[in-house]
């Protein structure tokens, strides 16, 4: 029996050329008959193809979320495992479901088309309608042997979107400590690091990184409309080359993250570097000037008195910036 997945690898390795139904009849085995059946259930799946006489059959990219799509653009050594979802609560949370089932051995990618729970920082909801935007979690296993520095993880992963979305796509984007990234000083994408800890050892066994991304997102509840936006209104640029030029990035600066060499990039995209902020740190209300970003990626900031503050951790509420008052 001719396994549809396999016939998609076959065409999305041929992409974009054309894989002539003969051929594909011959290497799987099948008549052509079997093959046009094949493709007609692939396109009632959702996955797009053409067709010509003489020439036979090519995939053609589409909005259709796919693993097999994402894995096919995917230039790693070691490739992550991919599910793809068509709606969950939280990808976040399904992944911290999945570790009370399993360990986790190799890097877990789950992808979601929406999500009907999403949250990011302190618990807000992050909305997820469906077909706009991409929200996904990675999910990462970590060892005795394996170091974790949540700061750095956090703003590697920054950059990581920042550089994937501009290399596809027409816009600039900023980054505003510690994770969040904007377009047109609107936030268009979330990111929160969460870790699992194992109850017999005590110690992390995995950390889930979800990143969320308003690709497209036009119309947003009214609590968001002055915050939240989107990456671009339009784009042939489709939801699964995006996040597989993400996963590059990702897992490529995943290798190096600890050594915080990326931080230069950081900087240079950095929107509160120099700018007077209000921020939270615990129960504390700090105001100053941002003066730079470390190498662990803690902010540093001069206080009204003079002195100078490290916070690794905590949340900016206003940026003073020379075109008026951001409040993120």
């Amino acid at each position: 029996m001719l396994n549809s997945t396999a016939l998609l690898q076959a065409l999305l390795e041929r992409a974009p050329k054309y894989y002539s139904g003969d051929q594909l009849a011959q290497q799987f085995g099948v008549s052509r008959t079997a093959i046009w059946k094949a493709i007609q259930g692939l396109q009632a799946a959702g996955y797009s193809f053409e067709s010509r006489h003489g020439r036979g059959y090519r995939y053609v990219p589409n909005n259709q979320l796919s693993a097999p799509v994402i894995a096919a653009g995917l230039q790693l050594a070691v490739l992550p495992k991919i599910q793809v979802l068509p709606t969950v609560d939280s990808t976040n949370a399904y992944l911290k479901r999945l570790t009370t089932k399993q360990t986790f051995t190799q890097p877990i990618v789950v992808v979601a088309d929406t999500q009907t729970a999403g949250y990011g920082r302190l618990g807000r909801d992050f909305y997820s309608p469906k077909s706009t935007g991409i929200y996904l979690s990675i999910g990462l296993p970590i060892t005795p042997t394996t170091p974790l520095d949540p700061g750095l993880l956090t703003t590697s992963t920054a950059v990581a979107v920042a550089k994937t979305l501009t290399a596809l796509l027409p816009v600039k984007v900023a980054l505003k400590w510690v994770n969040d990234v904007l377009v047109d000083q609107h936030k268009a994408v979330g990111i929160l690091s969460e870790a699992v800890t194992d109850l017999e050892t005590g110690h992390i066994s995995t950390v889930i990184v979800g990143i969320g991304i308003n690709l497209t997102t036009r119309a947003f509840p009214d609590d968001l409309q002055a915050k939240a936006g989107a990456v671009t209104q339009q784009t042939t640029v489709t939801r699964n080359q995006i996040i597989s030029a993400l996963l590059n990035q990702f897992f490529t600066g995943y290798q190096t993250y600890q050594t915080g060499d990326f931080m230069a990039d950081y900087r240079q995209l950095s929107m509160v570097i120099g700018q007077q902020v209000e921020l939270t740190s615990g129960q504390k209300r700090i105001t100053g000037l941002v003066k730079d970003i470390d190498s662990t990626g803690a902010l540093v900031v001069q206080l009204p008195s003079g002195d100078s503050q490290r916070l690794s951790s905590g949340e900016i509420t206003k940026v003073t910036v020379l075109t008026g008052d951001y409040h993120g």
